[in-house]
């Protein structure tokens, strides 16, 4: 009886994986050249998987399945540009329609890694109504089958409004899910939630009970840094400015070591700034806090077009800067 070699292959620069037939004895982790898109544009991908089928076990129709052009070397692999995400990328390789009838074959082979990674390789999509309501049908199918970051990913969908009506409430409830299985980015965006009353009355016990969970857990900048506000004007806690420095001061180095989550970098910058300016919390240093918030009033500009409540931050940093330079004259005479 005849074997048909199925080889999982993951294109380079994706999430997403396809399946190809080989007539070489591939093995996993085999890098490969295939033909991929409508166009049959040659792509390099790895193997991840290889399986033999009979003629009645196949799990595509060998009419439809591609083959694997050819095994290459690791310096062909090195070699080929990676996705660039301003590029039009799975524009120039499917239809849309062939984009949608891929991520319902995968559903209805109930494959839920495959379905997650179409889901997260699209989740940016924002331009086809058709595409994102697909992205939000497959975060839903991931989500009730425990993935945690599909939880998030939904969460921020509905907290965003992302192609979907903005609703606080199902952000919170899929954050939850997600937070449950102690995914990070979830415990800090509850905080968030409680914090602000987003999707309920406020609950500063329960901003801070997920915000410390967070930086304890993760040491994350974002939740550290809120723990900082919380002790600045006694949230939840006795309130203690010593205590908020230093949670600042821990925000800003867990940013610096992590190199990611820069967003909020400008946020903690101002409030060292204008903890050395006035002394309150720390010994005074007038010139590195005039420093520090010239830093963090360049990082608010720079969130103008992305951050609708930037404007009152930038007036403040200005505010700020003012003072300490009417401080740093009177210095000089």
């Amino acid at each position: 009886m005849n074997k048909y070699r199925y080889c999982t292959v993951q294109p380079k620069g994706m999430n997403t994986v396809y399946a190809y037939i080989t007539d070489e004895n591939i093995l996993p982790d085999t890098l490969v050249e295939i033909p991929f898109g409508k166009n049959n544009k040659l792509k390099k991908g790895v193997v991840l998987d290889v399986n033999e089928y009979s003629v009645d076990e196949v799990p595509f129709p060998l009419e439809n399945t591609r083959r694997i052009s050819r095994i290459i070397t690791s310096d062909e692999y090195d070699h080929e540009e990676t996705r660039n995400d301003e590029d039009n990328f799975w524009a120039d390789l499917f239809t849309e329609e062939e984009d949608l009838g891929m991520a319902d074959d995968m559903i209805d082979r109930e494959d839920y890694d495959a379905i997650f990674n179409w889901a997260y390789d699209h989740h940016d999509w924002v331009d086809s109504p058709k595409i994102m309501d697909k992205v939000r049908e497959c975060y839903e199918i991931c989500a009730g089958q425990n993935n945690p970051t599909a939880a998030l990913n939904l969460g921020t969908l509905y907290y965003n409004g992302i192609s979907v009506p903005q609703d606080y409430k199902k952000a919170a409830y899929y954050y939850e899910i997600a937070a449950a299985a102690g995914e990070r980015r979830a415990l800090c965006n509850l905080g968030y939630c409680w914090y602000y009353g987003r999707h309920a009355e406020v609950n500063y016990e329960k901003a801070y009970h997920y915000f410390n969970l967070c930086a304890q857990l993760y040491n994350d900048p974002n939740s550290l840094y809120k723990l900082g506000d919380m002790y600045q004007s006694g949230k939840a806690v006795e309130k203690n400015t010593q205590y908020a420095f230093r949670f600042y001061e821990r925000a800003l180095e867990a940013i610096h070591n992590e190199n990611e989550d820069q967003f909020r970098k400008a946020d903690i910058l101002f409030r060292l700034g204008k903890a050395l300016v006035s002394g309150e919390a720390c010994t005074p240093d007038v010139f590195a806090g005039h420093d520090l918030l010239m830093l963090a009033l360049s990082g608010f500009y720079e969130r103008r077009k992305t951050d609708p409540f930037v404007k009152g931050l930038i007036e403040s940093a200005k505010e700020e800067i003012a003072k300490a330079e009417e401080i740093l004259d009177r210095e000089i005479i």
